[in-house]
């Protein structure tokens, strides 16, 4: 073999494996999908949810209805993909507890603040001045009167939330087409609850309009609610519920006690049909829950400024009637008031 060919064969060694080489790349490349915008916004967005945050839970109080709302809350994080660590704190209804607790979870320096309740949300208001932390609450009546806003579309003090306003219209409308003469219902109320009272005053007002009189009895504790529902009792055909952590707190008593005196109870919280109340019409706390966290979602992982996030409201009442009690009270289903209802056994 001559030098020339041993030298072309030397070549076509080296050149055929860089070829195949070249050849396999460009397939590899071509199998690659190309990556749309939409895509890469995605894989951003699945970043930043996977990015660790700590968020201080503060309750004001055990019962039904604000166990729901921090249920919903924790449920949708999940569902968001949120990433948190969760503090969660009860004050056991003991407003100095839940100042403690606003003010630990301020040192702690977490990454938000969720608050169930008004007197909750008004402890971490004063925890978090002067700090950069936001606060995001649920089950507050009216933030305005509670001073935790100026103004439902003015959040420029690091605080927004759900609330947890009562169709308190629709529900005294019920008592009427429950009871078409019926003339006189009461209501017991926290007389330490800015909530409470907020809807003490707008029921006294729809109830002139709609030829009612409210009879209104002041409780403090737990302990005042049976002198407060014999009260009721002597002077009232009805027995109103309005969203009170005190009276929510011994619901199922409270119903006992309305039942033992014949009273007609309708409750603006959903919940309270369960342990005994014979109707609701009213928000789900479950869903404000939820509301909530995709309020945190939005400052926490989206980064949108706490000013851009306005005040919310529930958009949808749910009716619901324990059918027990309806039969006891000498009710049936035909009944207008519960057409639509979710009949609860």
């Amino acid at each position: 073999m001559n030098l020339n060919k041993i030298k072309r064969l030397l070549v076509l060694s080296i050149c055929v494996p860089m070829i195949l080489t070249g050849c396999s790349q460009a397939s590899t490349e071509a199998e690659k999908p190309t990556e749309t915008p939409a895509a890469t916004e995605a894989k951003t967005e699945t970043t930043e949810t996977n990015e660790e945050f700590t968020i201080g839970i503060s309750q004001l109080v055990e019962h039904p209805a604000l166990d729901a709302s921090k249920q919903g809350f924790l449920d949708e994080l999940k569902n968001l993909g949120v990433n948190a660590v969760i503090d969660e704190k009860n004050a056991q209804g003991d407003v100095a507890n839940a100042q403690i607790i606003a003010e630990k979870f301020v040192k702690d320096d977490v990454d938000l603040i969720f608050t169930i309740a008004t007197m909750t949300s008004q402890a971490a208001k004063k925890a978090i001045e002067g700090t950069d932390i936001p606060l995001v609450f649920t089950a507050v009546s009216d933030p305005v009167f509670s001073q935790l806003v100026t103004d439902r579309n003015v959040t420029d003090k690091n605080i927004t939330g759900v609330d947890d306003a009562a169709p308190i219209k629709e529900n005294l409308e019920l008592f009427k087409e429950l009871k078409e003469d019926i003339k006189t219902i009461g209501i017991i109320y926290n007389t330490g609850e800015s909530n409470s009272e907020v809807q003490v005053n707008k029921a006294k007002e729809i109830a002139a309009e709609l030829g009612l009189t409210i009879e209104t009895v002041g409780i403090t504790t737990v302990n005042d609610i049976p002198q407060a529902v014999s009260t009721i009792g002597k002077k009232c055909e009805g027995l109103y519920i309005v969203t009170d952590n005190v009276v929510a707190s011994a619901i199922s008593l409270v119903a006992k006690l309305a039942e033992e005196n014949k009273l007609i109870t309708v409750s603006a919280d959903g919940t309270h049909v369960d342990e005994g109340i014979m109707m609701s019409k009213g928000i789900s706390f479950y869903e404000i829950g939820r509301q909530t966290a995709v309020m945190a979602k939005k400052i926490l992982v989206d980064k949108i400024d706490i000013k851009d996030i306005p005040v919310e409201s529930s958009p949808n009442f749910e009716k619901r009637v324990n059918t027990r009690v309806m039969e006891v009270l000498g009710f049936t289903k035909d009944n207008k008031a519960f057409e639509g209802a979710e009949f609860v056994e």
